[in-house]
């Protein structure tokens, strides 16, 4: 399923500011370089394949005479979600993301 939303919106328009008009970005933690990067937003996304994905797999179902129904729960041993954001540091502004060059900018 999630390879199917990924190919169906992988060429989704950078999202535009009403009164400005330029892209919109926001901040985002790399916890692997521990700095804050830019991210850009995009449009929202648009669901027209999924009522045709339902139809598809509710056929395969009436179809098939061998399908299995079970619950399947978490395991006890997985951790809960505890902080809000993996930042060790708190975000810098936007502007400041902006002037720090990247190895792999090419300006």
């Amino acid at each position: 399923m999630a390879s199917i939303d990924w190919n169906f919106h992988i060429n989704l328009l950078v999202a535009k500011g009403k009164a400005s008009g330029q892209d919109l970005v926001s901040r985002k933690y790399n916890p692997r370089t521990r700095q804050w990067d830019l991210k850009v937003i995009k449009v929202d996304k648009g669901y027209e394949y999924i009522p045709t994905l339902i139809a598809k797999v509710l056929r395969r179902i009436m179809q098939d005479v061998d399908y299995i129904t079970r619950n399947v729960s978490l395991n006890e041993s997985d951790p809960p979600i505890i902080a809000p954001t993996i930042a060790h540091i708190p975000p810098p502004s936007i502007d400041e993301i902006i002037k720090r060059r990247s190895r792999f900018s090419t300006k």
